[in-house]
């Protein structure tokens, strides 16, 4: 087991990076305050989505999938590369 000092500096640093806000919290505080609670709202549901898709992709095994074939990740990153285009 690690030593007590090494746990309370863990928790201290487990503690501040928890009660900070990230990017997504951020953005959705700015975006709210420029433009409206709307337009927050739209934001949270946005970013919900997100994590929506990328939760169930992993609870299918993709990720497996997509380790396991060269392929099927080079077709992904040409999928990406392509979106990042359009955008």
């Amino acid at each position: 087991m690690p030593a007590v000092d090494a746990l309370l500096a863990f928790f201290g640093v487990a503690v501040l990076l928890a009660l900070s806000p990230g990017p997504d919290n951020l953005f959705v505080l700015v975006q709210s305050v420029q433009r409206g609670w709307r337009v927050g709202m739209c934001v949270v549901l946005g970013l919900c989505l997100g994590i929506l898709v990328h939760t169930t992709a992993v609870a299918l095994g993709l990720a497996a999938v997509f380790a396991a074939s060269s392929a099927a990740f080079t077709v992904l990153k040409w999928c990406g590369a392509a979106y990042l285009a359009w955008l």
